[in-house]
């Protein structure tokens, strides 16, 4: 349409007409056709801006009109509350200019983010800016901070073999065969023999923030070397435990000890029941009605059969656990009613079986089953593994009571038949000088806030039946009182909120089951019962603040 043209000022459109232009045959409808035709129609008009224009126009001879505005690209940042990540919404221009990557950076840095930038993203969003459509917008994450590392706890290298080790490493004879009899020499260790090493603790790595400020990492915490009976601390090297007689070595997280060794070829009547102070070897089986109890590990190659196993140390049984169970009405799956069994194993430490049957093996840092545990009652605080660790595990659990207070794992838990199978789990206890200290200042905020009670009352009682002499004065004690508890109450809730802060947080306790969950399962809590109604495959069942959640892991 001849004299008509669209101009920008100042990112400002306006309608532009000439001399020529024919004005009388102007209507919005031909503006909006030639507007949207024109290098401009990007931009965004005013509301019925040629309906407007077409008004003014019949009003006055106007060459200038005022339509719309161009609108560069724009950008906006959110930063998140841990100032950990940031991110960046642009808006494709509308008629105006696109961004850049320096006018990008001029925005990060004008809200204080100079770390962690993802460059990737910036070309992304330049991109948008110059070919979406426009007023689009796109958002994504422009910047990353690096959350530190915590450092590692203190662990503790074994530098020698202990008795368990030597039993499941049976001797071998003509290349390819071992002989399962043949258990080689028993372990014994000379004086000045390396035992355990000390690998310190970590301090861990900071992190930063997208504003570049750091975060401190959890540094490793930090433990002691512990020499037991028989061992001490080597002294050209602090890290490093030695023995200090000869004698069988006995290894315990961060302890050592080196027993005397008692080597029986089996433990029955003809023996007696054996009570030592060192470590104890049975070479054969352990028989019914027998009582072994010694300081430190007891190791057994043969069978465990209705006999008592007590050990200051670890207990390890190369082949199985046998006895028998006093008879219990399971009715309304009652875990309380536990039976008693003729077989005990008790081991201060971890305890590795092959197998057991109607048994009780408790095992405080930990139960290792080779193959499977049937209507036993087990307890521990560590670990439970039947038949290996996490998706490994192939072990059986089959009718019993299993008591945890950590991760078990194993291939199948319950029976087809729907054998009755309990599972209580227990999170372990807060740290005692947590526990204490919650106590303490729970104990002392209930006193004051008795007293604030006390005092108010008092307060109120004393406006009606003192004259306003003594009343005055009685008030003011009053006031100053209710004033210093008040104030003491403030400080103790400050400190409850304080140490609220290092509360120990419930430890997640998973159970495992890696091929089959079988109903007639009972899982129990301090809060909550889950009952398995149905099979299920590959299962995960998982025990956090108390109540449980089903997972399925197939």
């Amino acid at each position: 349409m001849k004299g008509i043209d669209f101009v920008l000022t100042d990112q400002n459109l306006y309608l532009s007409l000439d001399s020529t232009a024919e004005r009388a045959s102007l209507n919005s409808k031909a503006l909006d056709t030639l507007f949207q035709q024109s290098d401009m129609r990007h931009c965004v008009l005013d509301d019925n801006a040629f309906i407007n224009a077409c008004q003014q126009l019949a009003e006055n001879d106007d060459s200038l009109i005022r339509i719309g505005q161009c609108l560069p690209a724009s950008i906006t940042l959110q930063l998140s509350e841990d100032q950990m990540q940031a991110h960046a919404e642009v808006v494709a221009p509308q008629g105006g200019a696109a961004l850049t990557m320096n006018q990008i950076l001029k925005t990060l840095r004008a809200e204080g983010i100079t770390a962690g930038i993802r460059r990737q993203a910036m070309e992304k969003l330049v991109l948008h800016s110059m070919n979406g459509e426009p007023g689009t917008s796109l958002t994504l994450l422009i910047a990353r901070g690096r959350p530190p590392i915590d450092g590692d706890d203190a662990r503790f290298e074994a530098l020698t073999m202990d008795a368990r080790e030597r039993v499941l490493q049976p001797q071998e004879v003509d290349g390819n065969k071992v002989d399962m009899r043949d258990l080689g020499e028993i372990i014994s260790v000379e004086p000045g023999t390396p035992l355990l090493r000390k690998i310190s603790p970590t301090p861990g790595s900071p992190g930063f923030t997208v504003k570049g400020v750091a975060t401190p990492p959890i540094p490793g915490k930090n433990r002691d070397l512990h020499a037991g009976n028989g061992t001490e601390v080597k002294p050209d090297d602090p890290m490093i435990l030695v023995a200090a007689r000869q004698g069988l070595p006995r290894l315990i997280d961060n302890a050592a000890h080196v027993d005397d060794v008692l080597t029986m070829r089996k433990v029955d009547a003809t023996t007696g029941h054996v009570s030592y102070e060192g470590s104890v070897i049975v070479n054969g089986n352990v028989g019914p009605g027998m009582k072994v109890v010694a300081g430190g590990d007891v190791t057994v190659s043969g069978y465990v059969d209705s006999a008592i196993i007590e050990a200051g140390g670890n207990v390890t049984i190369t082949k199985g656990v046998i006895g028998q169970q006093s008879e219990v009405h399971d009715e309304g799956h009652e875990v309380s009613d536990v039976p008693e069994h003729s077989a005990q194993v008790t081991a201060k430490g971890s305890l590795w079986v092959s197998y057991s049957q109607y048994a009780t093996l408790h095992g405080e840092t930990g139960v290792i089953v080779d193959k499977q545990l049937t209507h036993c009652h087990v307890v521990s605080g560590g670990s439970i593994c039947l038949g290996g660790e996490g998706k490994e595990a192939r072990g059986k659990l089959i009718g019993g009571t299993v008591d945890a207070a950590n991760h078990i794992y194993a291939g199948q838990i319950g029976a087809p038949a729907g054998t009755k199978t309990h599972v209580v789990l227990q999170s372990p206890k807060a740290d005692p000088e947590y526990l204490a200290d919650k106590s303490r200042l729970a104990s002392e905020l209930k006193a004051e806030l008795v007293l604030i009670k006390r005092f108010s009352r008092a307060r109120d009682r004393a406006r009606y039946r003192l004259e306003a002499a003594p009343l005055k004065k009685f008030l003011h004690t009053l006031d100053q009182k209710l004033e210093n508890h008040r104030r003491n109450a403030t400080v103790l809730r400050i400190q409850i909120q304080e140490l609220q802060k290092r509360a120990p947080e419930r430890q997640m306790i998973v159970v495992h089951a890696n091929r089959v969950l079988y109903s007639g399962v009972v899982f129990h809590s301090d809060y909550e019962t889950k009952r398995i109604d149905e099979n299920r495959g590959p299962s995960s069942l998982i025990l956090k603040n108390g109540s449980f959640s089903y997972q399925y892991v197939g």
